[in-house]
């Protein structure tokens, strides 16, 4: 069973929807673009500056910001895409758990702020999610580790198959956070893990696929990872939510790739490993592990 915050935490989710309504439907997603767009960035704040290193950079002309353990080297190197569906910006959730890693595990994170659906499609999106790769392995020398967390994650596999394919340094391994891998949410379990959702809904998902696909078929590899090939990539850990329409993807890449180190656990929300709780920082603990490892 998880943790009483864990559950509280679902609950207020749930019921205040302030997540959900943004997935629910069309006409929610489409509002939920609106009301993001109007509003300030979300973005470090002056709290996390104080524990942690802050910096930003540019590449193409858009922000990539550094997380980094404040008056100390890095125990080790990740470049993370975050999630939002394609559609929304790094949120303050985000932020949270970049500096968690930073000053409790020392990792440092390289985050770019890539360009979001529906003003920029998929093939823009990861044309510029290459980009980033590219110049954050010019700047690195060492090992590293690429994650993602939703569809992050699905643009985390997207560049790394894409770095495999151009012949570039690969990272040592790749973080999965609840990925999303399959853009058509069509699998058959998705319905009935729907009601227990506090986070997502199909409806809203399918749509957000659609904007970010444009004129790709939502079926692409760029939009839809799964169907990609996953040969010669580097060792995977990834992390599922019972409570979470996307883990039907996170269980299709397991079943695909069984040397995934795979980590489900019954009744958490997307995105679990991200926030405060028992369980969250139980994850953490193995994402630091694995990046240092």
């Amino acid at each position: 069973m998880p943790s009483l915050s864990a559950r509280l935490v679902g609950f207020v989710l749930r019921t205040s929807g302030v997540f959900k309504k943004r997935y629910a439907s069309v006409e929610g997603l489409s509002e939920g673009v609106r009301v993001t767009r109007a509003a300030a960035a979300e973005l470090p704040t002056d709290k996390m500056r104080a524990k942690v290193d802050v910096s930003e950079a540019q590449v193409a002309g858009r922000s990539v910001w550094r997380i980094a353990p404040k008056g100390r080297a890095p125990a080790a190197h990740m470049l993370y895409f975050h999630g939002g569906g394609y559609v929304y910006a790094a949120a303050n959730v985000h932020w949270a758990f970049f500096a968690h890693l930073a000053d409790k595990h020392g990792l440092a994170i390289t985050a770019p702020l890539y360009p979001l659906a529906p003003e920029a499609s998929a093939e823009e999106v990861t044309a510029f999610a290459l980009a980033a790769y590219r110049d954050f392995i010019d700047r690195h020398d060492g090992a590293f580790t690429l994650g993602g967390d939703s569809a992050g994650a699905g643009l985390a596999a997207a560049t790394v198959m894409a770095a495999r394919d151009a012949g570039l340094r690969l990272p040592a391994g790749l973080v999965l956070v609840c990925p999303w891998l399959d853009g058509t949410t069509s699998h058959p379990d998705q319905p009935g893990i729907e009601p227990r959702d506090c986070i997502l809904g199909i409806p809203g998902i399918r749509e957000a696929a659609k904007l970010y696909a444009r004129d790709l078929p939502v079926t692409d590899p760029k939009v839809s990872p799964i169907n990609g090939d996953w040969q010669g990539l580097p060792p995977i850990l990834s992390f599922g939510g019972g409570d979470d329409i996307l883990v039907t993807d996170a269980r299709a890449l397991k079943a695909k790739l069984p040397a995934t180190d795979y980590d489900e656990r019954a009744g958490l929300m997307h995105d679990w490993p991200l926030f405060f709780f028992h369980e969250s920082r139980d994850a953490q603990a193995k994402i630091a592990e694995f990046a240092k490892r």
